[in-house]
């Protein structure tokens, strides 16, 4: 009988899982959505990387692995932009309520 495989067990997830440990179903769709099609069979080690990078990002800043979520499976940058634009987004937001919200005296 043959093996079945499914997408948690592409090569680039189990790259990332060898790095940072077990990955949620989430977080393998995020590696895989971020890996283009030519790097799948060749995965560079700089891609690699960022994507551990990235990861941990998700694991320690909820906000921005929000937007990252939101916004990753239609991006076509580079994963340094990804994180960077998820930065000064949740920052201009936090900031903007700061100012909407009156401070409690």
């Amino acid at each position: 009988m043959g093996e079945i495989h499914t997408l948690n067990d592409a090569a680039i997830v189990r790259e990332v899982r060898g790095i940072v440990g077990e990955l949620n179903d989430d977080e393998a769709a995020l590696v895989r959505a971020l890996t283009p099609p030519e790097l799948v069979r060749n995965i560079t080690v700089e891609h690699l990387f960022e994507l551990v990078d990235l990861i941990a990002t998700i694991r320690t800043e909820e906000s921005v692995a929000d937007y990252i979520y939101a916004i990753a499976p239609d991006w076509d940058g580079t994963i340094d932009t990804l994180v960077l634009a998820a930065r000064v987004t949740t920052l201009l937001n936090a900031l903007q309520l700061e100012h909407r919200v009156p401070v409690a005296a």
